[in-house]
């Protein structure tokens, strides 16, 4: 394991170096678990997951060999600093607290570190290859997409790190939200319709579908359809389009609940169990997080910074019942109950304003084009997505957020006709 280990970080670090672009799509490929099947997260020293965490720290320590690394925006190296923020808060908090060690309090802010990668992305913004790093995107959402499918075959095709006995899980199926929106791009302005894209989109949303994130299959398809038919080309709201979307919606969903026996009852029975509290997956989640509210209640200004699982804290908590949703304190399908334990309500409210503002950008008109326009769009449906999957602390979220970032960034009319004119 040591060598395999070495032979990662030495690989990473050369990339890294020498070709941005390629350490990129290095770092990108790894949080997919290379295709599903290597693993960094398989290398593990003293109970501590190194794998990803050296990766970052490989991003973190290239900067500096950058001869101009501190040359950024003003506005850029405010993200940053807002990042260090919330590191530096999540580490000591709970030492001054007495609730855990900074060791430990360090172990659990690894996910936090996944945000780092925006820093090495935005020094070396000059040597990554745009192009490159869109095609990827859209190959990483198609891979995504047929594992899947493939999956509903047969799971004894799917790659061995992407098979979970009686179900298929992908790291990270908001790869495939994410190439979506890029492709929304070439239908929306592409003069030539293709087919060929059509028929990719219909797989990309049919792949997420199969990966059961609700959530983020709605927000994607509310997404898509307000970038391709809502916004005009020149990306002002059309307003005939909206009032005959609106149109068009009413009627289909009213046809379809005329035609469909007992479609309607079904809906109302749905509606009616989660109004009254008796919808199996949202009671069994609110049984789960109990014991992380009644923390909160405690802490609600504050919050309690990163608390690993094996800390003081941790050890004077008292948990009924033994399930996998309830071994740690941080939790992955309730995002904004994951930001109150480790921010309290202040630290949420304000992380939240600032990654709006940022990942907003793109509707403004200063800075609104294509493809910056299709990436706040993404991201901002991380504030719905959120509810139900914690994509603003996880790497699932954080990885493709800090890449759609980027692209908004650094968005320019040429990079998108280069994508729409390219396969």
């Amino acid at each position: 394991m040591i060598l395999a280990l070495a032979g990662f970080y030495i690989i990473a670090l050369i990339l890294a170096v020498r070709n941005p672009t390629f350490f990129l799509l290095f770092y990108i490929l790894a949080t997919t678990k290379f295709l599903g099947f290597i693993d960094p997260s398989s290398f593990v020293i003293g109970g501590l997951e190194i794998g990803y965490f050296g990766l970052n720290i490989i991003a973190i320590f290239s900067v500096f060999f950058h001869k101009k690394w501190y040359m950024m925006p003003h506005k850029i190296q405010w993200f940053i600093y807002f990042v260090l923020l919330m590191l530096v808060y999540g580490i000591v908090k709970p030492f001054l607290d007495n609730n855990s060690s900074l060791f430990l309090a360090f172990m659990a802010s690894k996910e936090t570190w996944f945000y780092f990668l925006f820093l090495y992305v935005v020094v070396y913004r000059d040597r990554i290859n745009n192009k490159q790093l869109l095609k990827t995107i859209k190959f990483l959402g198609i891979y995504l997409s047929s594992v899947y499918i493939i999956g509903k075959i047969s799971l004894q095709l799917v790659p061995p790190i992407y098979h979970n006995e009686n179900f298929v899980r992908t790291f990270f199926p908001t790869y495939i939200s994410l190439a979506i929106f890029i492709y929304a791009i070439r239908i929306k302005f592409d003069e030539i319709r293709s087919l060929k894209d059509r028929i990719i989109i219909l797989m990309l949303f049919l792949g997420l579908v199969l990966a059961g994130h609700l959530s983020l299959t709605i927000m994607t398809a509310i997404g898509f359809v307000l970038y391709k038919y809502v916004y005009d080309k020149k990306l002002q709201f059309n307003k005939f389009v909206i009032s005959r979307f609106i149109f068009i919606t009413i009627l289909s969903v009213s046809m379809t609940l005329i035609t469909v026996s007992g479609l309607y009852e079904r809906i109302a029975n749905n509606v009616e169990s989660i109004i009254s509290g008796e919808d199996n997956a949202l009671s069994s989640r609110d049984i789960y997080n109990e014991f992380r509210w009644e923390a909160i209640e405690k802490q609600k200004e504050l919050g309690y910074g990163f608390i690993h699982q094996s800390s003081s804290f941790m050890k004077d908590i008292k948990i009924l019942g033994a399930n996998r949703f309830m071994e740690r304190f941080t939790v992955i399908d309730s995002g904004y109950v994951d930001l109150l334990i480790k921010f309290g309500a202040i630290g949420t409210i304000f992380i939240m304003i600032t990654l709006i503002i940022y990942y907003s950008q793109g509707f403004f008109v200063a800075y609104k084009n294509p493809l910056s326009l299709a990436m706040s769009i993404y991201l901002m449906q991380y504030v719905f997505i959120n509810y139900t999957w914690s994509v603003f602390t996880f790497a699932h979220g954080i990885v493709p957020g800090v890449i759609a970032f980027y692209f908004l960034i650094t968005s320019n009319q040429n990079t998108v006709e280069i994508e729409t004119s390219n396969n």
